[in-house]
């Protein structure tokens, strides 16, 4: 006969809580701690390292130990050793109520309304364990203490009942639990399929550490592995729990640099693993133990500390975090004039390869984007007759705003064959008006054809000066001489042999649009500069 468990109707949802065990030392524990302070992991000189904590009592903590555990179906579910009616079987390792499972509504502003008991079935003489559900609310694990041993606890899993709401059925003990150690803290990710847990199972480095295992849908796991990155140390790491868009684990250590005891951490996801690890700051962390750390929001959730003025053992505060805004700036850079380029195409991509912005430079060739903390970001530029160019910086807490120019190399004019000719490719010569002088951005399309005509040694070129059709005959045919001549001496400038280069001014008698009343764009295109190559003698 299966085993089930019946939960209130109303309360159509189960968490398991967290044991004693996991907040107070083990003897393990001890020998760990006084070896943090001999390696002086405790650092009160850490400050708030940026960030910005409001924190208030949710008005729901007892005399005794209160602990919060996970939100589910818009509650927020605790485990406490509040001691429920005149008389309450105590737990011999702590001499404290066994802890039992409650729930709060949550308010609109996020405070907690009074906790109310969760499962008579589930809350019997034994410490339950963490819990986490699937997505669907239709599967969960939790743990609970051993038989005879209120301080190892094992996880398992549930379903809930299709027939009857409220009803786990099928309770299946996971098949990496063992009498020799304890498995805590399950966090199943939103996908259903990776469970991550705190164990101090031999594979650790020392005390607890943070593992994962893939949940299969046939209801098998693969194999047991340390959690990616450098989080896990010789120390006691516990408490894994994701935010709500999953891209940040937070996590309590004593093994990373502290303030004191249990920390609350934070670490981005990457490609490599969960490799930065930063403390949340002593605007959230004190000398004491702060735990258990559930976001609600992004900016918005719960903790569990036992720090001085609280109301009881451990109390469950409400925590709100204000964030500076932080932006990003720059110009996309042409690599050898060191010009900047207008209408650049301009890509910001996040630490998991997403693009999260794109825009054009500006006239000036400028750009700026929003940005997030603790982000690894690419930017990504382009730009017609250009390589991409990109560089990467990353987000701390602290910076309003970042420096970011983007350089670009130019790819060599392009040549073109036709039946009449063939030419150099480029975007129009720019010069100043009425003048010879070159504007200085036309130099970057210049540099194109000097990067042709290197990689072509074999052939000579003329330069054909054109007017518009406004101004006189021969004044134009003066101004067209002297552009020529003036695009030529740059090329020479830029190491190209006189003798492969030949100059002329055409004036207005080579229109490429023959207009009487021409508008600005057939001016435009008729007012250039070209690079005929010369046949072979």
């Amino acid at each position: 006969m299966k085993k089930l468990i019946v939960l209130f109707p109303v309360l159509f949802f189960f968490v398991a809580s967290y044991a004693q065990n996991t907040l107070l030392a083990s003897q393990d524990e001890v020998r760990f701690n006084a070896a943090s302070s001999a390696n002086k992991l405790v650092n009160p000189e850490i400050g708030d390292n940026g960030f910005k904590f409001e924190t208030l009592t949710t008005g729901i903590n007892s005399k005794y130990a209160d602990y919060g555990s996970s939100l589910f179906m818009g509650k927020f579910i605790t485990f406490s050793a509040r001691k429920i009616g005149a008389i309450a079987k105590k737990d011999p390792a702590t001499n404290e109520p066994f802890t039992k499972l409650y729930c709060s509504d949550i308010l609109e502003n996020y405070d907690l309304t009074r906790p109310l008991l969760f499962s008579s079935i589930l809350n019997k003489n034994e410490n339950l364990g963490t819990v986490s559900f699937s997505q669907d609310g239709n599967t969960m694990f939790f743990t609970k203490n051993m038989e005879g041993n209120t301080q190892n606890f094992q996880l398992y899993r549930s379903v809930l009942n299709p027939e009857k709401m409220g009803e786990w059925i099928e309770i299946t003990s996971v098949p990496f639990n063992s009498d020799d150690y304890s498995v805590e803290n399950p966090h199943l990710t939103k996908d259903g399929k990776t469970l991550y847990f705190s164990s101090n199972m031999p594979q650790s480095k020392g005390g607890f550490d943070i593992f994962k295992v893939s949940v299969h849908t046939d209801g098998t796991y693969g194999k047991v592995t340390p959690i990616d990155g450098t989080i896990n140390t010789r120390f006691d790491e516990k408490f894994p729990h994701f935010g709500p868009e999953e891209k940040f684990m937070f996590f309590s250590s004593k093994g990373h640099e502290n303030i004191g005891g249990f920390d609350v951490f934070k670490s981005r996801r990457t490609k490599k693993g969960y490799v930065t690890i930063l403390n949340l700051g002593n605007t959230i962390n004190t000398p004491k133990d702060e735990i258990a750390f559930v976001p609600a929001t992004p900016r918005i959730g719960y903790i569990t500390s036992d720090k001085d003025g609280g109301y009881g053992n451990y109390d469950i505060y409400r925590i709100t975090e204000y964030v500076i805004s932080q932006k990003v700036r720059g110009k996309a850079i042409d690599f050898e004039t060191k010009i900047p380029l207008a209408n650049a195409e301009v890509k910001l991509i996040d630490t998991d390869g997403t693009e999260v912005g794109r825009m054009l430079t500006n006239e000036k060739g400028e750009f700026t984007f929003p940005i997030s903390s603790f982000e690894y970001y690419t930017i990504v530029s382009g730009k017609e007759g250009f390589f991409k160019g990109s560089t990467i910086f990353n987000t701390d807490n602290k910076t309003k705003a970042y420096d970011a120019d983007v350089t670009l190399k130019a790819m060599p004019a392009p040549i073109v064959e036709t039946v009449d000719k063939s030419y150099i490719k480029i975007d129009n010569i720019l010069f100043d008006y009425d003048s010879a002088s070159i504007k200085e951005v036309s130099t970057i399309t210049l540099n194109t054809v000097v990067a042709t005509l290197n990689e072509n040694p074999e052939i000579r070129i003329e330069l054909g000066a054109h007017t518009d059709f406004r101004g006189r005959d021969d004044y134009n045919m003066n101004l067209s001489d002297r552009r020529a001549a003036s695009a030529m001496r740059y090329l020479i400038s830029r190491g190209i042999s006189k003798d492969r280069l030949t100059w002329k001014g055409y004036g207005e008698s080579q229109p490429v649009i023959d207009c009487k009343s021409c508008t600005e764009e057939e001016h435009k295109t008729n007012r250039r500069v070209e690079f005929i190559i010369l046949e072979s003698n």
